[in-house]
């Protein structure tokens, strides 16, 4: 009996992770084909075939699977989004969205397959070689970025700051929220993918702060940066491209081009073991990103919390603290101070 009970739950387990890839290929092909943006409004499957120009035997069969995964809503024959599609949906998540999925299932998953032959020392990809995979990540950190920036926000030290540097700046939303709240504010963002770069470039315009900003396309560790002229540095999700003495140069970089008194900024997933990280699935979620992060040569894993607090007070950094941006270890932000100035 009791082996019948295990089978029955390990059975649902296993369902349970199964759906999960399979509900991001529906979602991907609903994405991607238009069927999510047509089904804002109810339609039925012939309906949407034609709209879209759309094999009618597969619209239908999407139609069911999205269905039976409580992608949508069915009545009278007549399919529209859930709310979940909604949301994912709303303020342009959307392609935040679809970035995310696309990542998981054309870079993750493809790239977690071959850990057999990784753990026997096979040649390990380059992240990056693929143009796509860096704008998918850059377009799927909109998630997190309206939650991290009110964290960001909260930081002592922030909101007085108007010399700002943000290394890494991915499409510059950091970089362009800061300079409009503040019409006082300089900034500068460096961006090492050139494509990324002009995006960053096309929103500083866009936010119309463009005056009062530069982007500087480039590797950080190359670029030639003023020594105390910024009272604000940003890290943000980027870390983890930086191995162990690449990283300590890194932040002794960063540490000579602050002001004394000026704050550095690190937003980085954690993985943790509290009861929310595991009830949230982050813990599971990020343990398996710092692997897919070490599959790469060019990629390096998560950082550990008390190795970056110790490398951050050899370099000279002090009143070290950790602020969450989302919950699990999802986004947090380590923060410190140059030593000097005001406390």
């Amino acid at each position: 009996m009791a082996g019948a009970f295990q089978r029955l739950r390990f059975g649902r387990r296993l369902s349970r992770a199964m759906r999960g890839q399979l509900e991001l290929a529906v979602l991907r092909a609903g994405f991607e084909s238009g069927f999510l943006e047509a089904l804002s409004e109810p339609r039925t499957s012939d309906e949407l075939a034609l709209a879209l120009g759309t094999a009618p035997d597969l619209t239908l069969a999407w139609l069911r699977a999205a269905l039976a995964h409580e992608l949508l809503t069915c009545s009278e024959g007549r399919y529209r989004n859930g709310g979940y599609v909604a949301w994912l949906q709303g303020e342009g998540d959307g392609a935040a969205a679809l970035a995310m999925i696309g990542q998981a299932t054309e870079s993750y998953t493809p790239t977690l397959a071959r850990l057999p032959e990784l753990l026997r020392g096979a040649e390990r990809p380059t992240f990056g070689a693929d143009p796509r995979e860096t704008l998918r990540v850059a377009a799927g950190s909109r998630v997190s970025e309206p939650a991290a920036i009110r964290a960001l926000f909260g930081i002592p030290g922030v909101r007085a700051a108007r010399r700002i540097l943000d290394v890494g700046c991915g499409e510059g939303t950091y970089l362009a929220e800061l300079l409009t709240r503040h019409r006082d504010a300089l900034g500068t963002g460096i961006e090492k993918d050139p494509a990324v770069a002009e995006r960053a470039r096309q929103k500083l315009r866009v936010r119309e702060v463009s005056r009062r900003a530069q982007i500087e396309q480039g590797d950080v560790l190359e670029l030639a940066l003023p020594r105390s002229a910024f009272e604000l540095v940003l890290l943000n999700n980027n870390l983890h491209y930086f191995a162990d003495d690449a990283r300590r140069n890194l932040l002794e970089r960063v540490h000579a081009c602050l002001t004394p008194g000026g704050v550095l900024a690190i937003q980085t997933p954690l993985v943790s073991d509290t009861s929310a990280a595991k009830a949230l699935g982050a813990r599971a979620a990020l343990a398996t990103f710092d692997l897919y992060l070490r599959c790469h040569e060019n990629l390096h894993g998560l950082p550990h919390l008390p190795d970056l607090k110790a490398l951050l007070e050899e370099v000279g950094f002090e009143a070290m603290a950790l602020r969450s941006a989302m919950p699990g270890g999802m986004a947090v932000y380590v923060h410190a101070r140059k030593a000097g100035g005001e406390s």
